[in-house]
């Protein structure tokens, strides 16, 4: 039995399996580089927000986890999605419109005076 899947949907599978996708060191400079907040940052094709929170330093994809849209730096006091205007704090990725949406955060450390991150390998 085959099911049809409309085009741009996602199973709960494809989610589910991208929490346990395979993880990658990536070395995105030296702490010092990064004097302001938030800071773009590209890892491969994937685009990023470097962040500093309360628990320190994170990634914040900059795909809405709402529905796709690409998340932007506007200069506001919050990030913004282009698709529907959905809005998010800049430290922590909190949607500002619905609390129990977040955009993806990803881990970042402090190794030997350099920002360390966990990213996926995409």
């Amino acid at each position: 039995m085959t099911t049809e899947r409309r085009r741009g949907t996602v199973t709960l599978r494809q989610v589910s399996g991208s929490a346990r996708s395979r993880k990658v060191r990536v070395d995105l400079g030296a702490e010092s580089a990064f004097d302001t907040f938030p800071a773009p940052v590209k890892v491969g094709d994937a685009s990023y927000f470097l962040v500093r929170g309360r628990d320190g330093y994170k990634l914040l994809s900059t795909i809405c986890p709402h529905q796709g849209g690409q998340i932007e730096d506007e200069g506001d006091e919050l990030f913004v999605c282009d698709g529907h205007g959905w809005q998010y704090e800049k430290t922590e990725g909190t949607c500002a419109n619905r609390p129990d949406f977040r955009m993806k955060a990803f881990l970042v450390t402090l190794q030997n005076d350099h920002l360390v991150a966990l990213v996926p390998d995409e």
